[in-house]
Parts: C-alpha cells; structure tokens; sequence
C-alpha cells in the first residue's frame, strides 16, 4: 500500500466478537478484514496487536452505539472503554460514528449474498464494521 495513503480500520464492538472493516481514504472503500473473538468485550490483544503491526492504520473509527432516540446505550460504556484502550495502547486517534441500525443492514447484506442463509454472529460484525466506516468515508470526504 502506498505510504502516503491513509490506511483506517475499524471496529464494530460486541461483547463476543469485535468485527473489523479496513479501509483507505484514496478511494474512500471499506472492505471486511476479521473478526476478533471477545470475552465480555476483552480482544485476544496478541491478535489485534499483530494486524495493527502489520497494516499501520493512522486512524481507528468505532462505531457509537446509540439508543434509536439518539441516547447513550447500555453498551456504550463498555464501547467507550474499548475505544480508549485501543487509543492508549497504540496511540492512534479513534474517532466514533453513529452505529444504529448497522447490524439490520448488515444482516440484510448477508441475507442477499448468501440467499437467505443465516450467518454467523462474526460475519455480521465485519460487515457491520464495513458500513459503520462506509458511513465515516461518506461523512468525511
């Protein structure tokens, strides 16, 4: 990847599974990448250490998990604890766009790829991951 491009990862918190979409801004496209198993929120660190080695992302985009009337959500401590772990850990800016309904779509876009088969909880946290960075690109150009 050319180093001057701005490589942006991001992230779709769940307690179980942490779905990732990784992305440039030079074509503003997102593409699904992993997804991390979770325990209560808690990432293999040893992972997610590696593939931030590797891909040198300059910015991190969590999705903001919000009440459908524009509240904080349950979830949204812990994913706000995870924001800034991932900051401190490896000093790179974190930046949170709005999540809801996220997941209905993604769902959807796996209902349409795979005709109708239900999928797996990681797929749709990747994908999740996919538009809540589709969603920064489109806020961001």
């Amino acid at each position: 990847m050319n180093l001057s491009s701005k490589v942006i990862i991001a992230f779709d918190f769940g307690l179980k599974h942490i779905g990732m979409a990784i992305g440039q801004e030079i074509t503003s496209t997102a593409q699904t990448f992993h997804s991390l198993q979770a325990n209560n929120g808690e990432p293999d660190w040893n992972i997610l250490d590696i593939l931030i080695k590797e891909w040198k992302p300059r910015l991190f985009v969590v999705g903001n998990p919000l009440n459908m009337d524009g509240s904080d959500s349950e979830m949204k401590k812990k994913s706000d604890k995870f924001s800034n772990l991932i900051n401190r850990r490896y000093n790179i800016p974190v930046e949170l766009i709005d999540e809801r309904l996220t997941t209905r779509e993604a769902k959807d876009r796996l209902r349409s790829a795979k005709d109708n088969l239900i999928s797996v909880s990681a797929d749709t946290h990747q994908i999740s991951a996919q538009i809540i960075l589709e969603s920064w690109f489109s806020e961001n150009r």
